[in-house]
């Protein structure tokens, strides 16, 4: 991972391969807020760029099921792609290939995620970085305007379900499904970890010596994006440093260099003495980091779900958010809190008000 560096599997003598990659001469394109593995967007592909990217994936597609179908002397019953934008198109591409093949049984599915939608609505509010192109592409080629090529959808909030209809009116809110997630209780789970005792190993060797007279952490996870809104975690931590000296706060994630600059920098300029950043952790360190922290704070902007939530509660952590979005229809008053949203939250005095 990514994939313009991971290889297909290779056949053991107990394992033939289920899986194979779509490999890439270039990073991992993005609907629309940047991650830590690539700011590569789709809107700086040319038209020729993407129409090849979608015409490469269905062939290579299309082969893999064949040698599925092959070894298995059976049809395949119904495809299921994730995200509603190129791979839902391509599925729907397969799905008359292959029907006009012989597959008359064959349906396809599509799992909604949050990118693809946010990308949809910047362009319908005329976001000026996101022009109309891409909500307009899936619109006219049809995959959602009926049952006929998506027979149905899954989203992760039920908040998504209007959104998507918001972009799609055709398709039929009869068969948009809300598919409540969850999470591995066998790795998210209270672990017993101590500040005191585990989370010096964590941290980058220049911030150990920092950790005298820490007793108490607040944690933040997530990518280095601004609707994840960590500017406004790291002004909550000037305020809660100066009172409570004893309290540290936890950034786990990354993003592009520039935006790990961006609030490093402002850490710097902020004077946070008690601030660390930890970079990207994996699922059982997290569990241990949550498991010791008085509370997680994530004030995403309309989060599409909010797994890190879940996550965070499952090891006994509450949490802190913002009112909108995914986490408005599970966090309760007995798990955490979520804060009336800030309208002018792209402003320093904005970030400071949230």
């Amino acid at each position: 991972y990514p994939s313009k560096l991971q290889e297909d599997p290779v056949a053991e003598p107990d394992y033939d391969p289920t899986f194979k990659i779509f490999k890439l001469n270039h990073d991992i394109p993005i609907c629309e807020s940047v991650s830590p593995n690539s700011s590569y967007r789709w809107h700086s592909m040319n038209d020729q760029e993407f129409t090849a990217y979608r015409k490469r994936l269905e062939e290579e597609v299309c082969a893999f099921m064949d040698e599925i179908e092959e070894r298995e002397g059976k049809q395949i019953d119904y495809l299921i792609s994730h995200h509603a934008f190129t791979n839902a198109m391509t599925g729907a591409q397969i799905l008359e290939r292959r029907q006009a093949d012989g597959n008359k049984k064959l349906r396809h599915f599509n799992f909604v995620h949050g990118t693809a939608l946010k990308m949809y609505i910047k362009e319908k509010d005329k976001d000026p970085e996101y022009p109309m192109r891409f909500l307009k592409i899936t619109q006219d080629h049809g995959v959602f305007n009926g049952r006929e090529k998506t027979s149905g959808i899954w989203v992760n909030s039920r908040d998504y379900i209007d959104k998507f209809i918001g972009c799609f009116p055709t398709y039929p809110r009869s068969h948009a499904v809300y598919s409540q997630i969850g999470v591995n209780q066998k790795t998210f789970c209270p672990k017993g970890s101590t500040v005191e005792k585990d989370l010096a190993k964590h941290l980058r060797d220049e911030d150990k010596a920092k950790l005298a007279g820490v007793k108490k952490v607040v944690t933040f996870v997530g990518k280095f994006a601004d609707w994840k809104r960590l500017d406004a975690v790291l002004y909550a931590a000037a305020e809660y440093e100066r009172s409570h000296p004893d309290v540290a706060t936890l950034i786990v994630g990354s993003g592009p260099k520039e935006a790990i600059e961006e609030y490093e920098g402002l850490a710097k300029k902020l004077g946070l003495k008690k601030t660390f950043f930890l970079g990207p952790k994996d699922q059982p360190v997290l569990a241990e980091l949550f498991s010791m922290s008085e509370v997680g704070l994530f004030p995403s902007y309309k989060e599409p779900f909010g797994m890190v939530f879940v996550e965070c509660m499952a090891c006994g952590c509450p949490t802190i958010g913002a009112k909108s979005g995914g986490p408005t229809e599970f966090v309760t008053p007995a798990q955490g809190v979520l804060v009336e949203e800030e309208g002018d939250w792209h402003t320093p005095a904005g970030g400071k008000t949230l």
